[in-house]
């Protein structure tokens, strides 16, 4: 009993029971509070070890040493008359009272607030977990069907020849892309490999094939020996090699004798009509046709949206036909590269759509069951004519003739979305990237497709695969920013930038939004300069769809954080743009390009106090690209006129565009934009501005999702 009374009288009861409750709350706390700051998982753990470990030493103490008014002392060394243990006790009482009344508190929060909010997400979780495994499509398991062709060695002794390699690889691709019993990966996606890699295992996983053909090809003057090994990447066994020594006039027998060789080797099934396809001979001039090659080793060496690269593949082509009239295959692709032109604004002369129309017509005349030339008819509809429905009316059928083909089911893909047909569209993309799994361009307009369905969660990996393969794109790494503001908003998207090494002046207007929308205009305007100084026209913008000059949109931008500091300069800038874009109208243009001028347009003219022509302007470009013809473009035209009557102060017409717009797919508009971006400023405290913005504040969440 002495025992018992020592330890009241030194407090050594009060501080265990202090000691527990204290740490028992605070081991609840943390277990909730630090997850929430993305702590490990190893840091709660060592809390309630501290803790423990603790125990004893706070006894020890309270036992050997107690509290005086001249300070902490050894109990041993305290008399009598020093002594305010009775003090300390009622205050230790107290003390236990204070949290204990915490800990039930904090008891009954978690028990009624946090548990069935952490029961609702784990439930959400769970659903969404089931959604995903019941909607995202299976990858196939790899099997003896399935085949990649690595880059051929260029073994000619003259390196300008090494064109030719790149193209008796592709021609051996398109022969095995026409058998539908193969599944075989596009040679975009197996540029990025060496001819002879050691890894073949490792390769033929991230392609998702069994077998791997390797080759080399070496060209002297008109003899050509080709060199084909298939091998079995898993095993590393060779199921079939040979050397063909032919002369460039024989050089397509080589091509079709190995596609078919491949077939039997994997017991492949060849239908009467895919036999036929292999053993077409495209043409019989040998120099026709390797002015065809050159042309299609080119493709992957530049951007699709640079002018001097596109002239040298339409060159080489145009010197393929001029060598021989009758080479159809030469002739489409030809009309492809011409509606290309067309379409992107680079020559949207009817000069030029009359040489597309001419070149598939002759294709079609010289062939008339070429699968190519009835894939171009497809492009015809969709560049030429924006016949989208008819496109997509054609396309069942030329992906029976080229099912391995990935440009097929991505081509699909993009007609579905323009006719609202989203789900069917997501599905043609996953097909065209299993066929292509390192292709940029179908990777980068995949995540795009989940952006314009503010789906944007879904997105985010899709998009860091496309920087993947292209490493700080500034139009892929716009559409990651998108992504991030609507799911982190301003700080998700500086994080994303911390991680950017590029200076590209893209990059840099892409840091001056960033700045824009932090409202930091001394940063946003110093990195707008610089991209506006650069110079640069081969950039591809992040708005305006794509169709006009990136120094378009930064210049906007810049005025935007300009009009703020310095009028008079802002002013500058507007005009600058309004000629410019006046200058662009007086030419011929494709539909989509003469909008994004008049859109361009009409934001400079708003700015400038010009409302009544501003608003003519941007209705016009509503009017030419309806929402009733396109699904995807036609909704982000309406998002430019809605900003043009915010910059007007219009609210009147501005919100219920607005409304309708968070409600629909194809544009980028959502409450955490119309929270960040400054266009909407004008109308900003605008009550009915303010309940719009709260009343869709779930936009963005998949769940959540417009449907069209």
């Amino acid at each position: 009993m002495s025992l018992i009374n020592e330890l009241k009288r030194r407090n050594v009861i009060r501080m265990a029971g202090l000691y527990l409750v204290g740490a028992w709350l605070i081991v609840q706390v943390s277990g909730t509070v630090l997850p929430m700051f993305g702590a490990p998982d190893w840091l709660p753990r060592s809390v309630v070890v501290l803790l423990a470990l603790g125990f004893v030493p706070v006894l020890v103490f309270a036992w050997v040493f107690e509290l005086t008014p001249e300070g902490i002392k050894r109990d041993a060394e305290v008399k009598p008359e020093e002594s305010i243990a009775p003090q300390t006790a009622r205050r230790m009482d107290r003390m236990i009272i204070v949290v204990l009344l915490l800990a039930l508190a904090y008891f009954g929060f978690d028990k009624f607030v946090l548990a069935p909010r952490r029961a609702a997400a784990d439930i959400a979780a769970a659903l969404s977990s089931t959604r995903q495994e019941a909607t995202a499509p299976a990858a196939p398991a790899p099997n003896n069907k399935s085949i990649a062709v690595l880059p051929f060695e260029n073994m000619s002794a003259d390196k300008d020849n090494a064109f030719f390699a790149d193209g008796i690889q592709d021609e051996i691709l398109t022969g095995l892309a026409k058998i539908g019993d193969l599944k075989v990966i596009s040679r975009t996606s197996t540029l990025r490999y060496d001819s002879k890699p050691p890894n073949l295992v490792e390769i033929a996983r991230q392609l998702g094939v069994a077998n791997i053909l390797e080759g080399s090809v070496q060209k002297v003057a008109n003899r050509v020996r080709v060199n084909v090994q298939l091998i079995e990447a898993q095993g590393d066994s060779h199921l079939w090699a040979e050397t063909y020594d032919r002369t460039l006039d024989d050089v397509f027998a080589v091509q079709s004798e190995v596609a078919q060789k491949i077939a039997e080797s994997l017991k492949a099934t060849l239908t009467r009509d895919e036999h036929k396809a292999l053993t077409i001979k495209p043409t019989e001039n040998p120099a026709a046709y390797e002015s065809y090659l050159k042309a299609v080793a080119l493709i992957p060496q530049g951007s699709a949206y640079d002018r001097k690269h596109i002239a040298r593949i339409t060159d080489a082509l145009e010197q393929a036909v001029k060598l021989d009239p009758n080479f159809a295959l030469a002739w489409a692709f030809l009309a492809d590269r011409h509606l290309w032109c067309y379409f992107t604004g680079f020559d949207s002369t009817p000069e030029r759509l009359a040489d597309a129309k001419a070149a598939l017509e002759r294709a079609e005349t010289i062939a008339p069951d070429l699968p190519q030339a009835h894939f171009e008819r497809a492009m015809y509809k969709y560049y030429g004519q924006r016949d989208f429905a008819g496109a997509l009316e054609l396309m069942p059928k030329v992906q029976r003739e080229l099912p391995n083909n990935p440009r097929v089911w991505y081509v699909t893909g993009l007609l579905q979305r323009r006719l609202g047909q989203w789900t069917e569209s997501i599905e043609n993309f996953e097909h065209a990237r299993r066929l292509s799994p390192n292709d940029f361009t179908i990777t980068t307009e995949f995540g795009l497709t989940l952006v314009m369905q503010r789906r944007y969660a879904e997105a985010v990996p899709v998009i860091d695969a496309a920087l993947d393969l292209r490493v700080d794109d500034p139009p892929t790494l716009g559409l990651r920013l998108l992504c991030a503001w609507n799911l982190q908003g301003v700080p998700g998207g500086e994080r994303v930038l911390e991680a950017v090494k590029s200076d590209a002046p893209g990059v840099l207007a892409l840091r001056g939004l960033q700045g824009l929308y932090q409202r930091d205009d001394a940063r946003a305007a110093e990195l707008l300069r610089r991209a506006v100084g650069s110079g640069d026209e081969t950039q591809t913008p992040l708005n305006f769809a794509g169709y006009i000059p990136a120094r378009i949109e930064w210049q906007l931008m810049l005025a935007s954080v300009e009009k703020r500091t310095d009028r008079a300069a802002a002013e500058k800038i507007y005009r600058d743009v309004q000629a410019t874009a006046t200058a662009a109208l007086a030419q011929p243009s494709s539909l989509y390009v003469e909008a994004a001028w008049r859109a361009a347009l009409a934001m400079a003219e708003a700015e400038l106090g010009q409302r009544d022509k501003s608003v003519a302007e941007a209705q016009h470009v509503v009017a030419l690209v309806p929402e009733a013809s396109d699904l995807l473009e036609g909704p982000t035209w309406q998002e430019y006129l809605a900003k043009v009557y915010s910059i007007n102060g219009d609210t009147v017409h501005a919100l219920p565009l607005i409304e309708h717009l968070l409600k629909t797919n194809g544009n980028t508009l959502t409450p955490a934009l119309l929270k960040l971006d400054p266009v909407w400023d004008p109308i900003r405290q605008d009550a009915r501005f303010q309940t719009l913005v709260v009343a869709n504040a779930v936009a963005g969440r998949p769940e959540a999702a417009p449907k069209n």
